[in-house]
């Protein structure tokens, strides 16, 4: 665990995160000029810099290059990316899946536990111990609400987890700080990362249930209650005339994967089910859109699998709606299972970045998470 610098001004702070940034991007060791070149500071500035950051522990001094001329070889400093772990969690109906990444954001060890017992935190220390890490920080993704004061206050998925503090009570289990998020918001945050630059788009997310979450300027919109996008807690709110208690039902089945692969293969009757379904959903997607007026709308969940076959329909039915020119693009996701899982790990940097790096508010090597997709 990096150790915090000591009463830093806030030009120090951005000098350190720009330094931090560019050595944990650097393939080798940089000198002093490198770094100044790469930063755009001072020769000086950086040398104070990297004087703090070597007493948090996560720089250090790397040999030095084969000096290519007269007098003495550049000194040089590396980023050591095992000073540090981060753990993230997803928790699902029937299982909890954990990835963990070193301070770089490269992957370490993956893992899954059954989400079975009384004890709601026991599948994620049993997931976190396969691994066989100690984390400096964790994100946590939980398929319910979130209050204000951090607490669940409302899950279909897993009834066990409404009413806990899960931050609090993790944290103090695993002796680090705990972040924790509705699954749906940060699986949004992944993709507005992951995706070409956008600064605010919507994510839908059609599985056994349609979900709907925001981010704008890179941030996940929450509301003054923390239920921005959380049309489900409308009462009386249905998607679909089908849907039970939110839960979407089809012809062919509960996920509709069956009947998707018959539109897809040309089947005229279970064409007309889809863009029924697209027609049906559409007016509350298109009030969304015109609420927010994003630059993009995500289509995610097990069901954007099947591409152009419920995309196309859905294009055509948000389009007769919305009375402009301008509309954003409705494009698939480009995380199909592990968009909780990675916006998670983004978010257990975000929030243990002091305890990662010694600096509070260094960004996340979203980048790296590429290797993960899925």
């Amino acid at each position: 665990m990096a150790t915090a610098l000591s009463h830093p001004s806030a030009v120090r702070l951005a000098n350190a995160r720009d330094c931090v940034v560019v050595l944990r991007e650097a393939t080798a060791a940089l000198s002093l000029a490198e770094l100044a070149a790469a930063t755009g500071l001072s020769r000086p500035t950086v040398e104070a810099v990297l004087e703090d950051l070597r007493a948090t522990g996560l720089v250090a001094p790397a040999p030095a290059a084969t000096p290519g001329g007269a007098g003495r070889p550049a000194r040089r400093f590396g980023f050591d990316a095992s000073a540090a772990t981060v753990a993230a969690f997803d928790i699902g109906t029937s299982t909890v899946r954990c990835l963990v990444s070193d301070a770089a954001g490269h992957v370490l060890a993956r893992s899954s536990a059954p989400a079975t017992g009384s004890d709601p935190l026991a599948p994620l220390t049993q997931a976190l111990h396969e691994t066989g890490t100690t984390p400096t920080a964790v994100g946590v993704a939980v398929p319910g609400i979130l209050g204000p004061d951090g607490r669940i206050t409302r899950s279909l998925a897993v009834p066990g987890l409404e009413g806990l503090d899960l931050g609090t009570v993790l944290a103090e289990r695993l002796g680090c700080p705990v972040a924790v998020e509705n699954d749906i918001k940060l699986a949004a945050l992944a993709e507005h990362h992951l995706a070409p630059p956008a600064h605010s788009i919507v994510l839908l997310q059609l599985g056994h249930r349609i979900s709907v979450a925001v981010v704008v300027g890179g941030e996940i919109l929450q509301g003054a209650h923390r239920l921005a996008g959380e049309l489900g807690s409308q009462r009386g709110m249905r998607w679909t005339d089908s849907s039970v208690r939110g839960r979407l039902t089809w012809s062919s089945g509960d996920d509709g994967r069956a009947l998707l692969e018959r539109a897809a293969a040309g089947d005229a009757a279970a064409q007309a089910e889809v863009e029924d379904f697209c027609t049906q959903i559409a007016p509350r997607l298109a009030t969304v859109l015109l609420t927010v007026d994003p630059e993009r709308v995500v289509v995610g969940g097990g069901l954007s699998r099947a591409g152009e076959t419920l995309l196309t329909p859905l294009r055509r039915a948000v389009g007769r709606l919305l009375m402009t020119e301008l509309t954003p693009e409705l494009v698939p996701a480009r995380l199909t299972t592990d968009g909780a899982l990675i916006g998670a790990l983004g978010l257990g940097f975000a929030h243990g970045s002091s305890q990662i790096t010694g600096i509070p508010e260094v960004p996340a090597p979203w980048h790296r998470f590429h290797a993960t997709l899925s």
